[in-house]
């Protein structure tokens, strides 16, 4: 599929919806909105320099013609005043790169129903240098913590054949909106500063990135060759891959492990990579939260992995420098 230019086209955002669990107007009640002084104050308290909640806005039509043509019918979502609140206190726990970029080129955020995959980032002026986002998020996650939302993705790469075993993914109790807006804002940081991608050629990472990838990637779907074993090379998230036999998941964990990635998603290439390093790192090292897999067999702990502990996990976090300084 030919590449158009980074983030990714809305086209292979669309066939990526089919392969991976990540105006119509995302109205706000104004009656509701209006009778809560004490939210309003909460709001502004947060974040006296940016108002949040007025990036919510239409979802460009080319993206909802896309999901119609694919047979799909997303439907707008009218945020609640608790979904405020979550989205409110989500942007307020970005890290400083995060706030200050997605301050400048996030034109728009929009919440849908019935979305096929859980959001969206689509470059609303790929010709022009200074890039503006919008990011169409699905609703159902601001009712979901990041725990229950990261199993239930992980466990779309595995073939339940045998009802002994089960995946779960320990991620806190945060709300999912949180990790996914951090996970979402990557990208958007990523395409407007060029991290990752040369901005003629869309071929090798900025040299201010360049360790980051150095040793893993050759390509920005391609590993080196020090990343080889088919099983993982096939896992559920990456192109071409298929979901495996829930009976591998202890063997495609361990090959995880020998890896520098964190989780099988960021396999999918170099962009996922770095922006699930990047929500990965901030949830666990300044929020606290946890981040582990755990694989059960017969109501028994078989395996546990907690990725920010590998050293070679660990030996990327310079990455991180830039997101904080």
């Amino acid at each position: 599929m030919k590449e158009k230019k980074y983030p990714y086209s809305l086209l292979q955002c669309i066939v990526l919806a089919f392969l991976l669990p990540f105006s119509l107007y995302a109205q706000i009640d104004k009656k509701e909105s209006a009778s809560s002084d004490k939210h309003n104050s909460r709001i502004n308290k947060c974040n006296q320099e940016w108002d949040f909640l007025a990036l919510v806005s239409k979802t460009p039509a080319d993206v909802i013609e896309l999901f119609q043509k694919a047979g799909m019918h997303p439907e707008e979502h009218k945020l609640t005043l608790k979904e405020q609140a979550i989205v409110t206190e989500a942007f307020s726990k970005l890290p400083p790169l995060h706030k200050k970029i997605l301050k400048e080129h996030l034109k728009s955020i929009s919440f849908l129903d019935n979305m096929p995959n859980t959001a969206l980032t689509s470059t609303l002026n790929p010709d022009d240098e200074f890039k503006t986002f919008h990011i169409a998020f699905r609703a159902g996650i601001l009712h979901q913590t990041a725990s229950e939302w990261l199993t239930e993705k992980e466990r779309k790469t595995f073939i339940y054949d045998d009802s002994s075993y089960s995946i779960t993914m320990e991620g806190g109790d945060l709300p999912a909106f949180l990790y996914v807006l951090i996970h979402e804002g990557t990208h958007v940081v990523d395409g407007s500063l060029g991290l990752l991608a040369d901005k003629k050629q869309n071929t090798k990472p900025d040299s201010s990135a360049f360790s980051f990838t150095k040793g893993v990637w050759q390509e920005r779907t391609v590993f080196t060759k020090a990343i080889n074993d088919s099983l993982f090379l096939k896992n559920g998230f990456r192109r071409g891959g298929e979901a495996t036999s829930v009976k591998n998941a202890v063997k495609l964990y361990t090959l995880l492990k020998t890896t520098p990635l964190l989780s099988l998603y960021s396999s999918s290439s170099w962009h996922e990579d770095l922006a699930e390093y990047i929500t990965v790192y901030h949830l666990t090292q300044r929020l606290k939260q946890p981040f582990r897999i755990v694989v059960h067999k017969d109501g028994k702990k078989v395996f546990r992995y907690d990725p920010m502990t590998n050293k070679s996990v660990l030996n990327r976090k310079g990455i991180a420098s830039i997101f904080y300084s």
